[in-house]
């Protein structure tokens, strides 16, 4: 068996070097994205729908004749030069705050799914080889029930009922609110560059808040900013990106920068009919950031009681605890979720 996958003269040579060139380029595609002010390129050609949820398989014509590779707008388009690919041509979608919109199976989380992924390689015949996104993105949702510790959400959330503090908040059961100000924060804290986030896994409170709701409750007994109300002060004082699925509010059309629709998988650059659109209406109010903690774990607090180990990519046993992966998107091995509790 070592001989079979070890040594070299066992593997298929043509093979082996198309591997690897894939990786060099993409390696190579990844680090010009700083350079040319990009979070992420999305290659023309790109196959982005999967066989199924459970099969990460390219979908190819015999699974669907509607199938559409993708194709960059022209007002979005630039082109690279690898080393072993050579010119590369796509849509490369800029620092800043980016829209994805577009109609209900449309092709919008589609996308999003494909940039998640793209802090890492593919192999050859993935499809998505030439997807790359920024390699500090972190795919951020709500989390209901989720534990968190002595965290500093007040950049979103203050003034909650009876006094409780937010700037090292702590509970065993955080609302889908609370959890992904959380999840933003943590995300901040070791370095994220870049947010990606879907409405359809988010708190629809968190993210938004129209003015109807404003005139019936008012804002001294809301404990929550909208993330919508912060997303430009997270750019410019923090220097961290968005890019975010929305379909259910143009709220957002007026604090983006760039806005992409999806329309039957086809991408297309609407930036400045939303920004028309948005003008008609007022703005959402800005409101600075606030600071980010720098925490550090102290490794004498992790210590576990008992067994450790990975039961499988969206479980881990920590002692008598059991540590809940699933909304960790980004998770795409096994060996991932080993390497979490010996970290």
């Amino acid at each position: 068996m070592p001989r079979g996958s070890l040594f070299y003269k066992s593997l298929d040579a043509a093979a082996l070097r198309s591997h690897i060139e894939a990786v060099e380029d993409q390696d190579a595609l990844r680090k010009l994205l700083p350079g040319l002010g990009l979070v992420a390129f999305v290659g023309n050609g790109a196959v982005l729908p999967r066989k199924s949820g459970v099969d990460d398989r390219p979908m190819t014509k015999k699974d669907s004749t509607n199938l559409v590779t993708f194709q960059s707008p022209a007002s979005m388009e630039v082109t690279l030069t690898l080393p072993h690919a050579g010119e590369v041509t796509g849509m490369g979608i800029q620092k800043g705050v980016t829209l994805i919109v577009g109609g209900g199976f449309h092709g919008k989380s589609t996308l999003l799914q494909a940039l998640q992924l793209g802090i890492y390689n593919k192999v050859p015949g993935d499809g998505r080889e030439y997807v790359v996104c920024d390699p500090q993105a972190v795919k951020i949702r709500a989390e209901d029930g989720r534990s968190v510790k002595s965290t500093d959400i007040s950049p979103f959330i203050n003034n909650l009922p009876f006094g409780k503090q937010t700037k090292q908040f702590t509970t065993g059961d955080a609302s889908g609110s609370t959890s992904q100000a959380a999840n933003i924060v943590e995300a901040l804290e070791i370095g994220c560059t870049t947010l990606l986030v879907d409405e359809d896994t988010c708190a629809t409170n968190f993210m938004i808040r129209d003015e109807k709701m404003k005139a019936l409750v008012a804002p001294d007994k809301e404990p929550i900013t909208a993330f919508v109300c912060k997303v430009r002060s997270l750019l410019e004082e923090q220097g961290v990106s968005t890019v975010l699925v929305v379909g259910g509010s143009g709220d957002f059309f007026s604090v983006a920068d760039s806005v992409i629709m999806m329309d039957e998988y086809v991408a297309k650059d609407v930036t400045e009919r939303a920004r028309e659109i948005g003008q008609k209406s007022a703005a959402p109010s800005q409101a600075a950031f606030g600071k980010v903690a720098r925490r550090r774990l102290q490794a004498n607090g992790l210590a576990a009681d008992g067994k450790v180990a990975a039961r499988n990519l969206r479980c881990i046993q920590y002692g008598e605890t059991e540590v809940e992966l699933s909304c960790v998107e980004q998770l795409v091995e096994i060996s991932q979720a080993c390497n979490v509790p010996n970290s």
